[in-house]
């Protein structure tokens, strides 16, 4: 039976991301995922969440971003979605440690953690969900 959690939403605010991180690890522990997938989470969502803000708005917006995570038995699954400027993760390519700009590997970060990665663009949204 799958259990769900769609109760997160933030400003898209860098002074909001501790209240973000502190929710998902709130909702994490109750649906019981192990302490180490909670981890893997956050940093997913910290990456997601400061690429909102730097490149989709470029600084800190009072536009919402929405969070959710779906859990069916050992499968996990985040829901990330904003309202920033279009732009599709899933088409950036690949980078490593020696090809990447400092800072430029949060896709990959976030691909080398993920069984799938996907995008849509949703009438006005980003939506990002990765499966782990």
């Amino acid at each position: 039976m799958a259990e769900h959690f769609t109760d997160i939403s933030v400003s898209a605010r860098f002074s909001e991301l501790p209240t973000l991180l502190g929710k998902l690890a709130e909702n994490a522990d109750r649906l019981g995922i192990p302490a180490e997938d909670s981890l893997r989470l956050q940093l997913l969502a910290e990456e997601l969440f400061t690429n909102t803000i730097t490149h989709g708005y470029g600084g800190d917006n009072a536009a919402s971003v929405l969070l959710s995570l779906t859990r069916n038995g050992d499968a996990l699954q985040l829901r990330y979605e904003d309202k920033a400027p279009a732009f599709d993760p899933s088409k950036m390519p690949e980078k490593s440690a020696t090809t990447a700009e400092i800072g430029g590997l949060g896709i990959s970060l976030i691909r080398g953690m993920s069984k799938e990665f996907r995008y849509q663009r949703r009438d006005d949204s980003n939506v990002t969900e990765i499966d782990l």
